[in-house]
């Protein structure tokens, strides 16, 4: 992944971090002419010398059945993003952009196709990623996960490199840094929720940068 010098982040932490918040990941592999797969996916950060992704996928789902003659894959993670208008800089001549935050995996699937350890895959799924305080477990339905496991297969991916990117506005000067920020927390929605992004990870709201 190309990565300017300023939006480089060399921080596993966060990189996990940023997966956890994002989930869905699109994972393509070669073996017989490009695949994608749009999957979400539960990090294990100290399983292996970088870490471990831990997915399922559809058994109909034919590109699983390449991995195992090629299991290097490239997995990417990509947060709510957005156009930027040259006309809320005052630095000017400027152009159009986009903000955003992107975590890229390199790895190298093993696939898990035993009843067992497709079994902990999704109960690891549901006890993780199910709202605190739902009132709904797992745990209530043996029998209908059973049913589930012949139509799935479970895989880890041993993580080989990780880059991330923060491509947040944080290279611009005080001012400009300030309007973009201004203009996304009275935008829409996901505008919004990258102004949420730029506060958390480059600057706040007076414009400091919280990384260099």
């Amino acid at each position: 992944m190309y990565i300017p010098a300023h939006f480089q982040a060399d921080d596993r932490t966060l990189a996990f971090d940023l997966i956890e918040e994002f989930r869905l990941g699109t994972m393509v592999s070669t073996g017989g002419g490009l695949e994608a797969s749009h999957l979400p996916f539960l990090v294990r950060r100290d399983h292996g010398l970088l870490g471990t992704l831990i997915g399922h996928c559809a058994r109909a789902n034919a590109q699983w059945k390449t991995w195992a003659r090629s299991p290097d894959v490239i997995i990417t993670f990509v947060s709510p993003n957005t156009h930027v208008s040259p006309s809320w800089y005052t630095t000017q001549p400027r152009a159009p952009t986009w903000l955003y935050a992107a975590v890229q995996l390199r790895g190298r699937v093993h696939l898990k196709t035993d009843r067992d350890t497709m079994r902990d895959i999704v109960m690891a799924y549901s006890n993780e990623l199910e709202p605190p305080g739902s009132g709904w477990s797992v745990d209530t339905i043996p029998d209908y996960v059973e049913k589930l496991l012949p139509g799935i297969v479970g895989f880890h991916v041993e993580i080989t490199d990780i880059q991330t990117q923060l491509r947040l506005a944080q290279q611009n000067n005080l001012d400009d840094r300030l309007k973009v920020l201004a203009a996304l927390k009275c935008g829409t929605t996901t505008q919004q929720q990258v102004a949420d992004l730029i506060r958390r990870l480059v600057f706040d709201d007076e414009g400091t940068l919280l990384r260099r």
